[in-house]
């Protein structure tokens, strides 16, 4: 309530932090269809995602969408949950309340659309809906790997990057 007045110094959770930073946006041609594509990056997820890199578990856990959420399971079965599905259109869309490693924060938005293209399909990546303040910062520099993500899956489907 401070923050009314204009002498009072804004506090760290007053701070816009993440209001205000783009989207992360990416996006790769796979050479098939949108339904092989959707096929792919959903049933598939297991193979092609880094989780050697990009994991709660590590090497060895399973990653799947599963009863409308994105969820990791380790090799001694514990589960961990990334996200959501707060939307799912086959072979068109999937929108995901996120939140990997950053579980204490609110959770941001995950969009992947798979549109026709030619012979192909281009596959979108949009994340945003960063929190407030220094967790917003934090979401968005932890979160800026996407496009290097994404080309896992692109070459996995057989794009040529």
């Amino acid at each position: 309530m401070d923050v009314i007045f204009s002498h009072a110094a804004p506090s760290e959770d007053d701070d816009r932090g993440g209001e205000g930073l783009p989207a992360h946006i990416h996006s790769v041609l796979v050479p098939v269809h949108a339904d092989q594509a959707f096929e792919g990056f959903t049933d598939y997820l297991h193979l092609w995602w880094p989780l050697g890199v990009y994991s709660h578990f590590g090497s060895g856990s399973h990653i799947s969408f599963s009863q409308g959420q994105m969820i990791e399971e380790s090799e001694d079965g514990d589960q961990h949950l990334w996200g959501e599905i707060i939307d799912f259109e086959m072979s068109q869309r999937i929108v995901i309340n996120f939140s990997l490693g950053m579980e204490s924060a609110p959770s941001t938005r995950l969009e992947f659309t798979f549109a026709e293209a030619g012979t192909g399909t281009e596959v979108g990546l949009r994340h945003e809906g960063w929190a407030r303040g220094s967790a917003g910062k934090a979401q968005y520099e932890r979160y800026e790997r996407w496009g290097e993500v994404i080309e896992y899956y692109a070459r996995f489907m057989g794009a040529q990057l």
